[in-house]
């Protein structure tokens, strides 16, 4: 006997209310994504400003001192780095007729193993795209200038939770109904903590390695330390893949140098890894997310087919944060 399933109006409602806002939550994402950066950034500066406050600095002091000291570390960062740092791109950019010639010797050596036509046919697809984005330098000004929008975007909300008593709580009490701000702004805290402390952590790490990275490849006499360091300690914010896009381009110009000297970085990188995992990373990271390196991986996925290189960077943070909220969720049902 089949059985009859009723489905009243108000279910259907509710139903296309539920697409229609994961809709609107698509459409607005970019805009959410950097909301989320602006609460990640003021969790991570509002703990020192409150230990300011109960030290009688008020809040909006300091808080200003807070940026300006990270503006003039930053100012400070450029003016060291960025003179011989233009004086090493502007010696690539001298050499890479030749270093080209040298890969150009490499890849008809591999064309003459592996067949004629199929190197070939990746060289083409290489030169398409490079002349695909040759064409499009309009789309990457433009880029460019809404990646300002948003940065200034993300600087103002920032500022203005830190600036404020309990600025995240208000906000996250004002977009909650009130039967639920007792748990939400709990949760809230909890999530706070996590995250400034993974991002106080995640840049003293990206700074360590960096530094480590400069004074190995140094020592190695490789050429264009400074700017090899630099892409291996940006790219240490990225979880697990990140370490080896940082040493790609290493490897590859010591390997234009010598091979022996491309094994010698390979060492250098796998020592610092080594290095990273067992003693900066559970110093520094003590109170770092704890995630599954499965979900990990997937979330960069999804992070990065969403919102690209920056999807990729705060999908660790999302996912801590959504972890949060399922561990209350889980720990609810085992004590029913």
């Amino acid at each position: 006997m089949t059985q009859k399933i009723d489905i009243s109006t108000s279910t259907i409602f509710r139903f296309i209310l539920i697409i229609l806002g994961f809709v609107f939550v698509y459409l607005i994402r970019d805009i959410l994504l950097n909301i989320f950066i602006a609460l990640i950034i003021a969790a991570a500066i509002d703990g020192p400003v409150d230990w300011m406050a109960k030290h009688k600095i008020r809040r909006p002091l300091g808080a200003a001192i807070i940026y300006v000291l990270v503006f003039s570390l930053f100012a400070l960062f450029l003016y060291v780095v960025v003179p011989p740092l233009s004086g090493q791109l502007g010696a690539l950019a001298s050499n890479l007729p030749e270093y080209l010639n040298k890969l150009g010797t490499g890849f008809a050596d591999l064309q003459q193993k592996i067949g004629p036509g199929s190197l070939q046919n990746v060289l083409n697809q290489i030169n398409n795209q490079l002349s695909w984005a040759g064409s499009n330098i309009l789309g990457a000004v433009v880029n460019i200038f809404g990646g300002l929008v948003s940065a200034g975007m993300i600087l103002v909300i920032s500022v203005y939770l830190v600036i404020q008593d309990k600025g995240i709580k208000e906000f996250v009490s004002s977009v909650t109904p009130k039967n639920s701000q007792a748990y939400v702004l709990d949760l809230a805290e909890r999530v706070q903590l996590k995250l400034g402390s993974w991002l106080r952590g995640q840049l003293l790490l990206m700074l360590i390695v960096g530094i480590l990275s400069f004074i190995g490849l140094s020592l190695l006499k490789v050429k264009f330390a400074l700017t090899l360091a630099l892409l291996v300690g940006l790219f240490e914010i990225i979880p697990y893949i990140g370490p080896i896009l940082g040493a790609a381009p290493a490897v590859a110009l010591a390997f234009l140098q010598s091979p022996i000297l491309a094994l010698l970085v390979i060492a250098l990188f796998v020592v610092i890894h080594q290095f990273e995992n067992y003693l900066i990373t559970p110093m520094v990271m003590k109170r770092a997310v704890g995630l599954n390196p499965l979900v990990i991986i997937i979330s960069m996925i999804i992070g990065g087919n969403l919102g690209g290189i920056l999807g990729v960077v705060v999908a660790v943070p999302i996912v801590a944060t959504a972890s949060v909220f399922l561990g209350d969720i889980f720990l609810r049902e085992e004590n029913k």
